[in-house]
């Protein structure tokens, strides 16, 4: 399809066409033929008016509820992973602690310590050669120390080595 620019008009009422070449019975018969162009106003009541403010006051307080709503949402989530985060810490703390504790419980449970911690602490003494006497009974062969002056601390020394063996499971 092919345009026929005649038929589009053109406004020629402008400034520039006021100071051409054309005289001015030339333009006032152009004025005349051509219908000016007439600038079209918004209505009264635009669109942008048209909402009532109850909808609009709606509309804001369903936006804010929604960044209140993501707002304690992301403040909750930080919160909980910063206590992770502590209670994590406090976990490796009491590994170390625990690791730190059963390297010094090994480090008792031998006789050797044992033996230092009676001799040291306690005042007891080794049972010695002379003090041992060996009997013959049915089946068994049993040790028995003799008694001494000191018959009260044999004694005492005697009972608790046999609870320990009794507790050792020997």
């Amino acid at each position: 399809m092919a345009y026929n620019y005649t038929d589009i008009p053109i406004d020629n009422t402008n400034l520039a066409y006021d100071l051409s070449r054309f005289d001015k019975s030339e333009r006032e018969h152009r004025e005349k033929e051509a219908p000016k162009s007439k600038m079209h106003l918004a209505p009264v009541h635009s669109v942008s008016k048209s909402g009532s403010k109850l909808k609009v006051i709606a509309v804001a307080v369903l936006f804010f509820a929604a960044f209140f709503a993501v707002n304690c949402s992301n403040t909750r989530r930080d919160d909980a992973s910063r206590l992770v985060e502590q209670q994590q810490a406090m976990l490796q703390s009491a590994l170390d602690d625990n690791a730190l504790l059963k390297s010094q419980l090994d480090s008792k449970v031998n006789t050797a310590y044992i033996e230092k911690y009676a001799a040291e602490k306690l005042g007891m003494v080794k049972v010695s050669a002379s003090q041992k006497k060996y009997i013959s009974v049915n089946t068994e062969s049993l040790v028995e120390v003799g008694d001494d002056e000191n018959g009260g601390m044999v004694d005492s020394v005697k009972s608790w080595f046999d609870g320990f063996v009794e507790y050792i499971g020997l």
